[in-house]
């Protein structure tokens, strides 16, 4: 009986430290990275420690293979794809190039099961009083699907913060694209 109780015990103290996706409420989301954004409504968060393709978190409304917001602050020489033994990562470097940016998204994603990944509609846009970038995706995921999606970088200190939203073209992506656009233009590095 003792043995049971231990295990027990053992068992919920291991269970209370994982982590798991979380309700992120309306209103301001402190994000991991070095920003916030306001949401119109509650998102499940999926914190970065069970985010395994990708550095950073994201909020989702329907589950992650359905639409995903990447919100994450890559540091100079750091990657948005989490490092795998032999392979060569994207890299993104302070400093970079709006061509430069763009290519290191796109080869990101192409990372995690992406193909055909293309960038259009690029401008540049101004986020918290800063000069940033603004461009939608295409691509097909690994399963055949297609796949829309919006981008804004905002080169802030010596990182690159990142918002990026990825879905289904058929549905999901008109569903959330405008609620998508509050969120980047709520970006806010507070005090400086």
């Amino acid at each position: 009986m003792k043995q049971y109780l231990a295990l027990a015990l053992a068992a919920i103290s291991v269970s209370a430290c994982a982590v798991v996706p979380q309700t992120a409420p309306a209103g301001i989301l402190e994000t991991e990275g070095d920003f916030s954004v306001t949401l119109e409504r509650d998102w499940s968060r999926w914190p970065s420690q069970i985010n395994a393709d990708t550095t950073g978190e994201f909020i989702t409304q329907d589950g992650v293979l359905l639409n995903r917001v990447h919100l994450v602050s890559i540091p100079d020489e750091g990657s948005l794809v989490r490092p795998r033994r032999g392979v060569e990562m994207p890299i993104y470097s302070e400093g970079a190039s709006e061509f430069e940016v763009i290519e290191f998204v796109t080869s990101s994603l192409e990372m995690i099961g992406y193909h055909d990944v293309e960038a259009a509609d690029i401008r540049p846009v101004d986020l918290d009083d800063q000069r940033g970038l603004r461009f939608a995706l295409t691509g097909v995921w690994q399963n055949g699907l297609r796949v829309r999606g919006d981008v804004a970088t905002l080169p802030h200190d010596d990182q690159l913060d990142v918002v990026l939203f990825m879905a289904p073209e058929l549905h999901y992506y008109d569903a959330l694209s405008a609620e998508v656009d509050g969120i980047i233009a709520s970006i806010n590095h507070g005090a400086d």
